[in-house]
């Protein structure tokens, strides 16, 4: 029974260890929220179509950033730091880049592992245009270019 008891404590204890600030959200959240909110069209109309970003790696950035993360992207900027500005450590769970590393293996077959976790990445703008350039990185070996799943 003591063991049992002890296994839930610990194991209460481990998630609010690896779990998303919550707090840290939502004031990240408020701070964004007095800028226009943009629709994932316009966000790659706007800052990454004049980058050369690929659309689905834009979208896929978009969507699967907020998913992590639980922050509005229809207010982010690619000049927005992920650190100082949206507190991304803490406002992710703890395995976030893991599967959003799955993810991206998942939808274009690519596996960023390896230069994701070495490569330093100060703002959004810097981890789009690293995505789009690991993408092109594959279709450059392969020759040809690289589908969607």
């Amino acid at each position: 029974m003591w063991h049992r008891l002890k296994n839930l404590f610990l194991s209460v204890q481990t998630y609010n260890i690896l779990s998303p600030d919550l707090v840290a959200r939502r004031q990240v959240n408020q701070a964004l929220s007095h800028r226009s909110a943009i629709t994932q069209e316009q966000w790659f109309r706007e800052f990454c179509q004049p980058l050369e970003i690929d659309p689905s790696i834009a979208a896929f950035a978009y969507t699967r950033l907020q998913h992590y993360s639980g922050i509005k992207f229809a207010h982010v900027l690619p000049s927005d730091r992920l650190m100082e500005d949206l507190h991304w450590v803490e406002v992710c769970w703890a395995d976030w880049e893991t599967a959003f590393c799955e993810d991206f293996w998942q939808s274009f077959g690519v596996n960023i592992s390896d230069p994701f976790l070495n490569y330093p990445l100060s703002t959004v703008g810097e981890l789009v245009v690293f995505l789009n350039t690991q993408r092109l990185a594959l279709t450059s070996t392969n020759g040809d270019s690289v589908n969607s799943k």
